[in-house]
């Protein structure tokens, strides 16, 4: 990630997501400020980054407000990783001298149902990149899609990729209207997959496997059958077919998932979950 690593990033924004970022930053970029108004978010972060931090080579600031930030070397991007509810608010109350500190950086929002235009509103500039990741950041699996502004540069749509790569994998989309469709499959994905491994441990204690043994039997299947889709290459349909023997027992539950409309109802939820995104973009 050389296009990166003399990069300062700062953050608005302590949380899960944030914290996830800027861990899977650390050994990449020169430096990262933390704007983060709650205490015990601080503390937090500290406690998660220090050991690693100088050993990695990124400097960090964990600070409350501009205010009392001791390098003021300006931010390359903004990370914007509030609450969605938050945003305005907390652009709003920034200081002078904080808006002087930031400048007008590139920007990259991690901000689920807020719009490039409505960032560009509250910022006052259009160098802006939506990002949608997904909650297997937090263990540097995740999946984000990007869509940029037009002010965005080629040089900046590269460095903003490297930034999201540092926590998974990451995917452009052509408009920021497909961001709804993302949320329906990725940002939301994660909770289908903890429904489905729920509901396979719980038929499977059904059948008389302890609880623990279920969990675990459950668990790493999933992880596994994961590992094979993303490491062979191979279409699902085509590792479906091969552990598929006619008349055996995966024939008997595929079968039964299609006579229940396993396809169509996930179909319905996606669904569901996309008009929902496009809701909340709208401000509904």
């Amino acid at each position: 990630m050389s296009t990166i690593s003399s990069l300062h990033i700062a953050f608005l924004g302590g949380g899960n997501m944030a914290q996830a970022l800027a861990l899977g930053l650390r050994a990449h970029v020169h430096s990262i400020t933390i704007i983060e108004p709650l205490e015990d978010t601080r503390e937090r972060i500290r406690v998660l980054m220090a050991p690693k931090a100088s050993a990695q080579g990124a400097s960090l600031q964990v600070v409350a407000s501009a205010e009392v930030i001791e390098d003021k070397v300006p931010a390359d991007w903004l990370v914007l990783a509030v609450k969605p509810q938050q945003i305005a608010s907390a652009l709003g109350g920034l200081s002078d001298a904080t808006r002087r500190w930031l400048g007008a950086p590139p920007t990259l929002s991690i901000l689920a149902g807020t719009t490039l235009a409505t960032l560009s509103s509250l910022l006052g500039h259009a160098r802006i990149v939506r990002a949608m990741p997904n909650t297997p950041a937090l263990i540097s699996e995740g999946m984000t899609a990007l869509v940029a502004s037009a002010e965005i540069s080629t040089e900046q749509r590269i460095q903003a990729e490297a930034l999201m790569r540092a926590v998974g994998q990451v995917q452009w989309v052509e408009s920021e209207a497909l961001l709804d469709a993302v949320t329906a499959l990725s940002g939301s994905g994660p909770a289908y997959v903890f429904a489905f491994v729920e509901a396979l441990v719980q038929a499977g204690e059904r059948l008389g496997l302890p609880p623990h043994q279920a969990q675990m039997l459950a668990s790493q299947t999933v992880k596994g059958a994961a590992l094979m889709l993303s490491e062979s290459g191979d279409l699902p349909s085509a590792l479906r077919e091969r552990v598929t023997s006619k008349g055996g027992t995966t024939a008997a539950a595929l079968a039964t998932l299609q006579d229940g409309g396993f396809n169509t109802l996930i179909e319905r939820a996606l669904r569901a979950a996309y008009q929902r995104s496009i809701e909340i973009s709208q401000g509904a």
